[in-house]
């Protein structure tokens, strides 16, 4: 595969595999036919055997700050994007964006940039984001974030402390409702922070199917789906 080539996971399209393609800062979809497992060779892209490449156009807002990041990893609900960061920019405190690629992944970044400016107004163990969203003609599509460190091997984590998170996210009302390893890191104080809140929402309130998780299957968002997925992930300390 190309170096130059970010690609995310694989996912049907139509009756076609594909994955997309983020390749000298514009994103591409490359579909094809058979076996999802049997992944084009990218080797000479955008040229493809076997498989067909498409190009995805984006509001000239996304493609601005498409022009002026690089992906730091693509996820099942959005994409992460770094930030060129020109001294004096402003742009050093959140530099991280993270960006809808689709109408569904543009309702989990609008729910979440809700909830987590609301978090961080309280003061609560979430990543901290920028105050004003990423905006274009259709309305929210990502916004800014600081930069956090991932738990490396020699940093142990205990169900306690994540259980302290948890409290004082439910303090506020807030279910996270998709809590795991992944989604628990550091930010540049050593404090444990969670983030990915794309599929959380309030208590009581009902849950879009979309955002249901594979494991709780209530209706309506509860702290004991946060309770499930702490004793499920979080039985031992983690690295």
């Amino acid at each position: 595969m190309s170096k130059t080539a970010q690609v995310t996971d694989t996912y049907k399209f139509g009756d076609l595999y594909a994955a997309n393609i983020d390749f000298q800062r514009q994103e591409y979809r490359v579909s094809w036919r058979g076996d999802w497992r049997n992944f084009p060779d990218l080797g000479s892209f955008p040229q493809v055997p076997g498989a067909t490449v498409a190009f995805i156009s984006h509001s000239p807002e996304v493609d601005e700050l498409w022009a002026k990041s690089q992906v730091l990893r693509y996820g099942a609900d959005s994409h992460i994007r770094l930030l060129d960061q020109e001294p004096g920019s402003g742009e050093e405190q959140f530099p991280v964006c993270k960006v809808a690629a689709n109408d569904r992944q543009r309702r989990f970044i609008q729910d979440e940039f809700e909830i987590l400016r609301d978090l961080g107004l309280n003061a609560a163990p979430t990543v901290q984001v920028h105050p004003e969203p990423l905006v274009d003609g259709k309305g929210i599509f990502g916004f800014r974030m600081e930069r956090l460190l991932a738990i490396g091997p020699d940093t142990a984590v205990g169900k306690s402390e994540i259980f302290k998170c948890l409290k004082q996210i439910h303090e506020k009302g807030v279910v996270h409702n998709d809590l795991h390893p992944m989604n628990v890191m550091m930010n540049g104080q050593g404090q444990l922070v969670l983030i990915d809140f794309g599929r959380s929402g309030r208590v009581g309130n009902k849950i879009p199917t979309e955002k249901r998780s594979p494991w709780w299957r209530a209706e309506l968002y509860s702290f004991e789906a946060d309770q499930i997925s702490l004793d499920r992930f979080f039985s031992n300390p983690f690295s």
